[in-house]
């Protein structure tokens, strides 16, 4: 019984991390806001809001391929041909 539990609990770690993964980035940024929200509602997570939290919301947030007229001084990542 104890063996099928933590069975079952690796499972649901499992699908929950590949699911994030495979997700797209603006529902993963918006996921982050939404915890953010609700983090900023209890004092006594601020910690870990600050530690944690906001710079993970930082690199999710990113600033985007440079292919925008709001990135005009981000060169790319790959000079053009």
């Amino acid at each position: 019984m104890t063996q099928q539990i933590l069975v079952a609990v690796i499972v649901v770690i499992a699908f929950a991390a590949s699911a994030w993964k495979l997700a797209p980035a603006r529902r993963r940024l918006r996921a982050l806001l939404a915890l953010d929200g609700w983090v900023a509602r209890h004092p006594s997570l601020a910690h870990w809001r600050e530690r944690s939290l906001k710079p993970r919301i930082m690199r999710a947030a990113g600033t985007g391929c440079a292919g925008c007229a709001a990135n005009t001084g981000i060169r790319p990542h790959h000079p053009p041909r």
